[in-house]
């Protein structure tokens, strides 16, 4: 009672400060915050303050005003909401996390471990995954804490509903967009081109097509690439010299704006509403997304000769430079087709979502500077010959599909000051495919082996005729596949029973039943593995709850006590278990993971626009999953024993004393912790098991999220002319540092951690009639810093040395017209 007291207390002074200062009449009020904020985050319409659980509501002006293009960068402007920030080419390895439930560390491959996400996604009622442009949305809800209840597996620390605008009958609306943009260190421009028309086909039907189209140009500049015979993981390096395949260096070149990407999003929906109790909605989205390299750079390489090539100088790091053997294209396409039926029964409403998702991406890795740096090149000679090939790449792509069909049917209640209880009941469907391909090849030295006359296998401190590089024909020496098939079927449902007149208190339940399937294949040419692909089963079933007790002690302020909990299908992860690449049967599979939240909080809206909520957590967390790359090289999902996060989450907005001044300040603290130790056996990377190989150690902090992160937005909106309206929006957020891993799972003794930063964005619009036109800038004042440390440190002089950063600053233009 008394942080609501406080809080409402100055929400108060505003508002008296405001109603002494403003004029009696203005031609045109400037946009304020004293609508209250809807949410269907429950299933049905409610008050933002009246939901007994931590949400966040972030509207279509808000992501504009904040610089809001993906999932990414809204993580970025979200206190309490994190991901591991690679840019799309990694979109299939990264995921959401909230309050610190993740125990993952950086992903170290194109694609995920295939384990659940922590935090379920969705457009509209339909779960999504990939990579898609923020485009026409109404709003994005975030729902911080497990919503297992009513959003079932993959909702271990919280959800996320992305809700796009809607068709609208009888109107013909429609805008067009353009922006261009100057990003710094790069010479190429950024711009995006957009566009929404909304069009009624008669009384019953309506059609709305969206369409985005982004260029984010490179800033990095990329060194000592090799021109190759085409493109791909086998492609092979071109000689400078054909006439001497054996000792020919390649042909060099550097690559300015080396890491841009392209993005296009499109979407179309048509509503159908015969009658007033009845809709349906069909939607299409299309989202496909390329590029090359990443915002990596290496500012410790002193320059000096190629490792491999002596003829080759490469010049000394900087703070956007970077060095790759080869170009590492990536691209992505993701398809989501839905349903969305509704039927008003009078007394609740009947609904039904159907989806069709299918997700494809590629990714082109250079791995040549690990590969040498590692055990000081002990590996080398296996895969470079001797002596080693000038012209050596040592390259992955990484692929992945995923086709996933969902249907859902709910009914839910109609509420009302007569109705003494309000239900949710539903059932849910998934069937899951998903694939993925790992491949690693050295192009061109199989080659230049059989012109040296090799006859037996090249190996560490070997001499001619020893000196063969065995691959397949390809100039493939590994590749592994992964098949994996899920099944869910669940039922659920929450009753609410309203006490009194402002009291009401809810209880919810869901039960899963689930099958798991997974084949995983290995062929490694150069030490002469095959092992074929053989299925690995599981199955679960699990009820999980929830129970809440909210109070209206006031007009629109709340107190709520809430338990609540999440949960995430175990499966099998198919490693070898004899043979060089073997690991201990232990790792052969994965449990479920568990989350039970504590939670409380006060939540409220004033009338004069001030909105608050600030609440307290606990969450248990029983088997946390981890995925990692084993020391073999072998992919798997295992699990700790027990974590917890605890913390706090608070936020507030409304109107300041000058009119047309806004404000809203937000901030979250996770700390999110191991409470116990665990160990397991693995392969070495020489064939050899040792017992506490891969471990964790009670009290190290969960990697992916930062401990505390605030927001801060002002706006300020006015008239400046006759018919013309200015907005000035400044906006800031700050996140402390993050862990990348768990020491011993990364194989390691010590943690590596982002940096901590502050990033600032500022825009000024002017809009006149149908017109506006926008000045920018995102990262306003041009600092950088690191999001991922080198996972190798310090070999090769510092070749390995490479560094995940944030975006330059940017700034421009954009000009919209809307009808």
């Amino acid at each position: 009672m008394l942080a609501a007291a406080i809080l409402a207390s100055a929400a108060m002074a505003p508002a008296a400060a405001s109603a002494q200062t403003a004029p009696a009449t203005e031609a045109a009020a400037p946009p304020s915050e004293t609508h209250e904020i809807v949410v269907t985050a429950s299933r049905r319409e409610q008050r933002l303050e009246s939901v007994p659980y931590s949400i966040s509501v972030v509207d279509a002006s808000k992501l504009a005003g904040a610089g809001v293009t993906d999932l990414a960068s809204l993580t970025q402007s979200l206190p309490g909401l994190s991901m591991y920030d690679a840019g799309a080419r990694l979109a299939g390895a990264t995921v959401p996390i909230i309050r610190g439930i993740n125990a993952t560390g950086e992903p170290t491959r194109g694609f995920r471990n295939f384990e659940q996400s922590p935090v379920g996604v969705y457009i509209g009622n339909s779960p999504v995954e990939g990579y898609i442009q923020l485009d026409d949305i109404k709003q994005v809800e975030v729902l911080r804490g497990p919503q297992g209840t009513l959003y079932g597996a993959g909702s271990l620390g919280g959800a996320l509903r992305i809700l796009p605008n809607a068709p609208q009958l009888g109107a013909l609306t429609g805008s067009i967009e353009a922006s261009v943009g100057a990003v710094s260190h790069a010479d190429d421009p950024s711009y995006t081109v957009s566009g929404v028309l909304n069009i009624p086909l008669g009384k019953t039907l309506a059609l709305r097509v969206t369409g985005k189209y982004a260029r984010d140009p490179g800033f990095v500049t990329a060194y000592g690439l090799l021109k190759t015979n085409g493109t791909g993981v086998t492609a092979s390096p071109v000689l400078a010299d054909p006439s001497d395949p054996v000792n020919s260096p390649g042909v060099y070149y550097n690559k300015k704006d080396w890491n841009y990407q392209d993005s296009l999003t499109t979407r179309a929906a048509l509503l159908w509403q015969p009658i007033d109790t009845f809709k349906a909605e069909f939607a299409f989205l299309h989202a496909y997304v390329k590029g090359d390299g990443g915002p990596n750079v290496n500012t410790d390489f002193a320059g000096g000769a190629s490792p491999f090539d002596a003829n080759e100088t490469l010049p000394a790091g900087g703070k956007y430079s970077d060095y790759t053997r080869i170009d590492e294209p990536f691209s992505r396409n993701t398809n989501l087709a839905s349903l969305d039926l509704s039927y008003d029964a009078g007394f609740a409403t009947l609904s039904s979502t159907s989806s069709i998702q299918t997700t494809t991406g590629e990714t082109l890795e250079d791995d040549t500077y690990a590969l040498a740096g590692i055990a000081n090149g002990g590996y080398l000679a296996y895969y470079a010959g001797v002596p080693t090939n000038p012209r050596f790449i040592y390259d992955q792509e990484f692929d992945d599909h995923a086709h996933t069909f969902t249907q859902e049917v709910r009914l839910v209640s109609k509420g009302g000051p007569d109705k003494p209880f309000d239900f949710s009941i539903g059932a849910f469907y998934e069937n899951q495919t998903r694939t993925g391909a790992w491949t690693i090849a050295v192009p061109g030295s199989p080659e230049r082996s059989a012109a040296q006359g090799c006859t037996s296998q090249a190996y560490t401190g070997a001499t001619a005729p020893a000196c063969q590089v065995i691959a397949n024909p390809q100039d493939i020496n590994f590749q592994q596949i992964d098949t994996q098939r899920f099944t869910d079927f669940s039922v659920y449902g929450e009753l609410t029973w309203h006490i009194a007149p402002h009291v009401q208190a809810t209880g919810g339940v869901r039960h899963f039943s689930q099958w798991f399937t997974d084949a995983q294949s290995y062929e490694d040419y150069t030490f002469g593995t095959d092992i074929p692909a053989s299925p690995h089963r599981s199955t679960a079933g699990k009820f999980v709850g929830k129970a809440d007790l909210s109070y209206e002690y006031a007009p629109s302020q709340f107190v709520y006590a809430l338990w609540s909990q999440g949960f995430r299908r175990g499966g099998a992860n198919s490693v070898p278990l004899t043979g060089i690449f073997q690991e201990s049967p232990l790792l052969a599979s994965y449990k479920p993971d568990e989350t039970n939240n504590f939670e409380g909080g006060f939540k409220g809206h004033f009338g004069n626009g001030v909105n608050y909520s600030i609440d307290g957590f606990y969450i248990k967390w029983k088997n946390p999953q981890i995925a990692s790359s084993l020391p073999s090289g072998n992919l798997a999902v295992y699990n700790a024993n027990s974590a917890t996060s605890k913390g706090f989450e608070a936020e507030i907005s409304g109107p300041l004393p000058l009119r047309g001044l806004t404000y809203s300040l937000s901030t979250a603290f996770a700390d999110a912790r191991l409470t116990s130790d665990f160990s397991y056996p693995a392969n070495n990377g020489s064939g050899v098991i040792v017992p506490g190989l891969v471990s964790g150690t009670s009290g190290q902090q969960l990697p992916g999220s930062p401990k505390f992160s605030a927001g801060a937005n002002l706006q300020y909106s006015a008239p400046i002319a006759q018919g013309y309206r200015m907005t000035l929006i400044l906006n800031g957020n700050y996140r402390s540092t993050v862990a990348m891993g768990l020491a011993s799972s990364l194989g390691t003794t010590s943690v590596q951690r982002s940096t901590d930063y502050a990033v600032v964005n500022a825009s000024a619009e002017i809009r006149h009639g149908a017109w506006r036109a926008t000045l920018y800038a995102k990262n306003l004042i041009n600092s950088q810093w690191v999001l991922v440390p080198p996972t190798q440190m310090n070999e090769l002089n510092n070749l390995t040395n490479e560094y995940t950063v944030n975006r330059p600053r940017e700034v421009g233009l954009r000009l919209g017209y809307t009808f």
